[in-house]
């Protein structure tokens, strides 16, 4: 399963590399040391960074979801707008050339979105151990789909959402 992750990883290099940045933003933020900050690399941290572990819930949970959101952001503006022009007829084939590269990218974005295992066990233990009871309510539900998530892409499936999600855009548009 190792070699389908880090293929995936290396096929989607954009979004890759957005994760690691976004998780070294939040590792600067938090001031947590960084031990490897190589984006891409041939082992299961392909497309994260090497940290230490966060010391505080708000810290960890940082972690975990400032890089799935402004994956996922970034993913739908990039996957959204190009099609949207194209349903209004504007451009030619330049434009679709744009809107598959647009997609190939808003793609790698989604399928890179999910913390790993580590980060989202980390997380959840310090949210539901040493987290206010504000903290478990609002960080609850996201928490939840991170965790999940994290295990999805780890596994791969997500690329399984992902073709399934580009097949119907197609069907739609």
């Amino acid at each position: 399963m190792t070699g389908l992750y880090i293929l995936v990883r290396y096929l989607t290099f954009p979004g890759a590399i957005m994760k690691g940045f976004w998780q070294q933003v939040v590792c600067r933020i938090c001031k947590v040391p960084v031990e490897d900050n190589r984006y891409l690399r041939n082992d299961e941290m392909c497309g994260n960074i090497e940290h230490e572990f966060m010391p505080k819930a708000r810290g960890a949970f940082a972690l975990c979801f400032v890089p799935a959101f402004m994956n996922a952001l970034l993913c739908t503006l990039l996957i959204v707008v190009p099609e949207i022009v194209l349903l209004f007829g504007i451009g030619g084939i330049p434009l679709k050339v744009l809107s598959a590269v647009s997609l190939w990218f808003g793609i790698s974005l989604y399928l890179n979105s999910y913390p790993l295992i580590e980060d989202a066990i980390n997380m959840m233990s310090k949210v539901y151990k040493e987290g206010n009871i504000l903290q478990k309510i609002f960080y609850a539900p996201a928490a939840a789909l991170l965790y999940i998530g994290a295990y999805l892409e780890r596994y791969n499936i997500t690329l399984l959402a992902v073709v399934a999600g580009a097949v119907a855009l197609a069907v739609l548009f």
